[in-house]
């Protein structure tokens, strides 16, 4: 008898434990049923094969597999092999979600039709809600190489297919801010943290760099985002963003490509036109390799390289910076974007409103 009365309360235990994990995997496959629901009524993909949910008794798993997410609008789609979340069933808040097998990213834009191909060796990612809105998420790539064709449509038998980019790591952090000083009234405000570390971008535009980025490092704040916040990236996230008078503030951008150095900081909001308007301060070293780099993709002419690297040199002299790096100012107004007086680049709008206005008076500067 006294062994019986421990192991009858033992397996009432065990059975309302079941009960309860049972309960919780019932939530989580409602709610995922119903998200996928939302998502098709709004005209958005959100597709899969099978979801299973194991994991009794520690946590909840749920397995999905050929899970295929994406928005016609937007032109783009994204589907792996299988994906995994992880949740405890007493903390249904924080999902933690790792995909498994190659990955692809299609995109239609621009009249033609881009594939990238993805075979990371570890893609993480971690999710916090809290009453109904995004307050953290954490993702982390390792190991991973991607691969563009592109199908033109007047010659869709023979695309193009280039080696875009391949990385030890890349990482994400973001975090909503809600109690801060300063902070705006209106809108969702988020900090956000981009890390990458041994990028070889084979595929990049600007012949003469090299492929090699060591490191790049991105802090920003983003203020004003609109109700659906940082975890809705729609078609409607600009405008609202903008009617919030939201801003991109840059804490910290620093990259190391090959022997150049760049360092930033600076603030940029959208003007009447949407177009990004704001100032930055920038740092650049390895000034010399950059000119040689702009030599060898033909922006300078070979004649003026010398003259342009003795004027950076005397123009770093004068900065006052320890190490030699340049200082210049960056602004961007009225579509253009200056280093100082001089136009480097236009600066075409974000969006196009259905009333934009033709008017060419300019944007007053901050």
């Amino acid at each position: 008898m006294r062994i019986f009365i421990p192991t009858a309360v033992l397996i009432v235990l065990l059975g309302a434990y079941w009960w309860f994990w049972q309960q919780a995997a019932d939530e989580v496959r409602e709610e995922v049923t119903e998200w996928v629901e939302n998502e098709r009524d709004a005209g958005r993909i959100a597709d899969y094969e099978s979801l299973e949910i194991v994991g009794f008794p520690y946590r909840l798993q749920i397995e999905i597999t050929a899970p295929r997410l994406g928005d016609p609008a937007l032109g783009w789609s994204w589907e792996a092999a299988k994906m995994t979340g992880f949740v405890l069933p007493y903390r249904l808040n924080h999902i933690i979600i790792v995909a498994e097998g190659a990955e692809r990213l299609e995109l239609a834009r621009l009249g033609r039709y881009e594939v990238v191909t993805g075979t990371p060796m570890h893609h993480r990612a971690s999710l916090i809600i809290r009453n109904g809105d995004l307050e953290r998420f954490d993702h982390d790539l390792e190991g991973f190489a991607l691969t563009r064709t592109i199908y033109h449509p007047d010659r869709p038998e023979t695309p193009e297919r280039v080696e875009l980019v391949a990385g030890e790591r890349l990482t994400l952090h973001t975090r909503r801010l809600r109690d801060e000083e300063g902070l705006p009234d209106r809108g969702h405000h988020h900090a956000a943290v981009v890390e990458a570390t041994a990028i070889t971008w084979t595929g990049h535009p600007y012949e003469g760099l090299g492929p090699d980025i060591s490191t790049a490092t991105a802090r920003v704040i983003l203020t004003g985002l609109p109700e659906s916040g940082i975890g809705s990236i729609n078609d409607e996230m600009l405008p609202g963003w903008h009617n919030n008078d939201g801003s991109f503030y840059l804490d910290e951008l620093g990259i190391q490509w090959g022997e150049i150095e760049i360092l930033a900081n600076g603030e940029v909001r959208l003007d009447r036109r949407n177009r990004p308007r704001g100032r930055a301060t920038v740092l650049i070293g390895g000034h010399d390799e950059l000119i040689d780099a702009m030599v060898a993709g033909g922006a300078i002419l070979p004649r003026y390289a010398e003259l342009m690297k003795s004027a950076l040199s005397v123009i770093a002299m004068l900065s006052g910076d320890e190490e030699g790096r340049i200082r210049a100012p960056l602004r961007m107004s009225d579509g253009k974007l200056l280093i100082g007086p001089v136009e480097i680049a236009n600066l075409p709008p974000l969006y196009h409103d259905d009333d934009d206005d033709d008017d060419d008076e300019p944007e007053a500067d901050e």
